[in-house]
Protein backbone atom coordinates (compact mmCIF):
# COMPACT_ATOMS: atom_id res chain seq x y z
CA UNK A 1 0.00 0.00 0.00
CA UNK A 2 1.44 3.21 -0.79
CA UNK A 3 1.84 6.34 1.45
CA UNK A 4 -1.14 7.85 -0.67
CA UNK A 5 -3.76 5.10 -0.16
CA UNK A 6 -2.76 4.59 3.31
CA UNK A 7 -3.37 8.35 3.86
CA UNK A 8 -6.52 8.10 1.77
CA UNK A 9 -8.19 5.85 3.82
CA UNK A 10 -7.11 7.83 7.24
CA UNK A 11 -9.68 9.09 9.08
CA UNK A 12 -10.19 12.94 8.91
CA UNK A 13 -9.24 14.93 12.41
CA UNK A 14 -8.30 18.31 10.82
CA UNK A 15 -10.37 20.28 8.31
CA UNK A 16 -9.34 23.38 6.71
CA UNK A 17 -11.92 25.71 5.38
CA UNK A 18 -10.11 28.27 2.78
CA UNK A 19 -13.14 31.14 2.83
CA UNK A 20 -14.17 31.89 5.66
CA UNK A 21 -17.41 34.61 4.35
CA UNK A 22 -21.14 33.27 3.86
CA UNK A 23 -20.64 29.83 3.68
CA UNK A 24 -17.54 28.89 4.99
CA UNK A 25 -17.39 30.88 8.38
CA UNK A 26 -21.01 28.63 9.46
CA UNK A 27 -19.44 25.60 7.67
CA UNK A 28 -16.09 25.63 9.90
CA UNK A 29 -18.27 27.22 13.20
CA UNK A 30 -20.44 23.63 12.79
CA UNK A 31 -17.64 21.52 11.96
CA UNK A 32 -15.85 22.87 15.20
CA UNK A 33 -18.83 22.62 16.92
CA UNK A 34 -18.94 18.39 15.72
CA UNK A 35 -15.67 17.84 17.23
CA UNK A 36 -13.50 18.10 14.35
CA UNK A 37 -10.25 19.94 14.87
CA UNK A 38 -10.83 23.10 12.20
CA UNK A 39 -7.95 25.56 10.76
CA UNK A 40 -9.62 28.42 8.50
CA UNK A 41 -7.58 31.13 5.76
CA UNK A 42 -9.10 34.41 4.47
CA UNK A 43 -8.37 37.21 2.67
CA UNK A 44 -10.41 39.07 4.89
CA UNK A 45 -9.10 39.57 8.54
CA UNK A 46 -12.72 40.67 9.90
CA UNK A 47 -13.55 36.97 8.54
CA UNK A 48 -10.53 35.41 10.34
CA UNK A 49 -11.31 37.25 13.60
CA UNK A 50 -15.07 36.35 13.15
CA UNK A 51 -14.09 32.75 12.73
CA UNK A 52 -11.71 32.59 15.28
CA UNK A 53 -14.54 33.43 17.47
CA UNK A 54 -15.66 29.97 16.80
CA UNK A 55 -13.18 27.90 17.89
CA UNK A 56 -11.56 28.14 14.23
CA UNK A 57 -7.63 28.29 14.17
CA UNK A 58 -6.47 30.76 11.44
CA UNK A 59 -3.60 29.78 9.23
CA UNK A 60 -1.05 32.77 7.81
CA UNK A 61 -1.81 30.75 4.44
CA UNK A 62 -3.84 28.32 2.43
CA UNK A 63 -0.07 26.79 2.53
CA UNK A 64 0.29 26.78 6.41
CA UNK A 65 -3.32 25.48 6.50
CA UNK A 66 -2.99 22.85 4.43
CA UNK A 67 0.39 21.40 6.48
CA UNK A 68 -2.35 21.07 9.32
CA UNK A 69 -5.39 18.95 7.76
CA UNK A 70 -6.48 15.81 6.14
CA UNK A 71 -9.71 17.74 4.24
CA UNK A 72 -9.43 21.00 2.84
CA UNK A 73 -12.32 22.19 1.46
CA UNK A 74 -12.46 25.55 -0.41
CA UNK A 75 -15.26 27.82 -0.47
CA UNK A 76 -14.20 30.75 -2.38
CA UNK A 77 -16.54 32.58 -4.61
CA UNK A 78 -14.92 32.15 -8.11
CA UNK A 79 -12.94 30.17 -9.96
CA UNK A 80 -10.04 32.04 -10.34
CA UNK A 81 -10.03 32.59 -6.03
CA UNK A 82 -9.82 28.82 -5.99
CA UNK A 83 -6.99 28.66 -8.71
CA UNK A 84 -5.11 31.23 -6.65
CA UNK A 85 -5.78 29.28 -2.96
CA UNK A 86 -4.47 26.16 -4.76
CA UNK A 87 -2.06 26.84 -6.79
CA UNK A 88 -0.77 30.44 -6.58
CA UNK A 89 2.14 31.66 -3.84
CA UNK A 90 1.84 29.73 -0.76
CA UNK A 91 -0.91 27.93 -1.90
CA UNK A 92 -2.11 24.63 -0.85
CA UNK A 93 0.03 22.63 -2.87
CA UNK A 94 2.96 24.28 -1.32
CA UNK A 95 1.92 22.30 1.85
CA UNK A 96 -0.60 19.92 1.61
CA UNK A 97 0.99 15.93 2.16
CA UNK A 98 -0.04 13.83 -0.56
CA UNK A 99 -3.13 11.76 0.02
CA UNK A 100 -4.76 14.68 1.56
CA UNK A 101 -8.20 15.74 0.14
CA UNK A 102 -8.92 18.66 -1.17
CA UNK A 103 -12.59 19.16 -1.54
CA UNK A 104 -13.61 22.44 -3.92
CA UNK A 105 -16.81 24.41 -3.25
CA UNK A 106 -16.62 26.62 -5.20
CA UNK A 107 -18.53 27.94 -8.12
CA UNK A 108 -16.03 26.34 -11.01
CA UNK A 109 -17.00 25.37 -14.38
CA UNK A 110 -16.91 21.44 -14.76
CA UNK A 111 -14.15 21.79 -17.62
CA UNK A 112 -12.50 24.50 -14.90
CA UNK A 113 -12.68 21.49 -12.01
CA UNK A 114 -11.82 18.50 -14.14
CA UNK A 115 -8.24 20.83 -14.74
CA UNK A 116 -7.81 21.57 -10.90
CA UNK A 117 -8.44 17.94 -10.30
CA UNK A 118 -5.43 17.00 -13.19
CA UNK A 119 -3.48 19.18 -11.25
CA UNK A 120 -4.22 18.14 -7.84
CA UNK A 121 -3.63 14.64 -8.54
CA UNK A 122 -0.22 15.25 -10.07
CA UNK A 123 0.46 16.75 -6.77
CA UNK A 124 -0.74 13.38 -5.28
CA UNK A 125 -3.43 15.11 -3.85
CA UNK A 126 -6.91 13.83 -3.71
CA UNK A 127 -9.47 15.93 -5.70
CA UNK A 128 -13.34 16.58 -4.33
CA UNK A 129 -16.01 18.39 -6.23
CA UNK A 130 -18.06 19.67 -3.92
CA UNK A 131 -21.23 21.44 -5.30
CA UNK A 132 -23.01 23.45 -2.48
CA UNK A 133 -26.86 23.76 -2.62
CA UNK A 134 -29.73 25.82 -0.59
CA UNK A 135 -27.63 29.11 0.02
CA UNK A 136 -26.35 30.70 2.72
CA UNK A 137 -29.38 30.23 5.16
CA UNK A 138 -28.99 26.51 4.73
CA UNK A 139 -24.77 27.05 5.96
CA UNK A 140 -25.79 28.55 8.95
CA UNK A 141 -28.82 26.10 9.85
CA UNK A 142 -26.21 23.10 8.86
CA UNK A 143 -28.67 22.20 6.28
CA UNK A 144 -26.42 22.72 3.48
CA UNK A 145 -26.86 19.89 0.28
CA UNK A 146 -23.30 18.85 -0.47
CA UNK A 147 -23.09 16.65 -3.58
CA UNK A 148 -20.09 15.16 -4.22
CA UNK A 149 -17.78 13.50 -6.68
CA UNK A 150 -14.63 11.82 -6.70
CA UNK A 151 -12.76 9.15 -5.35
CA UNK A 152 -12.43 10.63 -1.64
CA UNK A 153 -16.53 10.78 -1.71
CA UNK A 154 -16.59 7.87 1.26
CA UNK A 155 -13.86 9.32 3.07
CA UNK A 156 -14.83 12.62 3.28
CA UNK A 157 -18.96 11.96 4.00
CA UNK A 158 -17.60 11.50 7.75
CA UNK A 159 -17.82 15.75 7.84
CA UNK A 160 -21.00 15.86 6.69
CA UNK A 161 -24.00 16.56 8.68
CA UNK A 162 -26.18 13.44 9.67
Amino acid sequence: MTGHQNMAEQSIQTVGVIGLGKMGNPMGRLLAAKGFSVVGYDLSEAACQAAAKHNVAIAKSPAELAQKCGLVIVVTGFEHEAEAALFGENGVIAGARPGTVVAVASTISPSGMRGIAKRLEARGLVPLDIPLCRGEPAAEAGKLLITGGGDATERARQVQPP
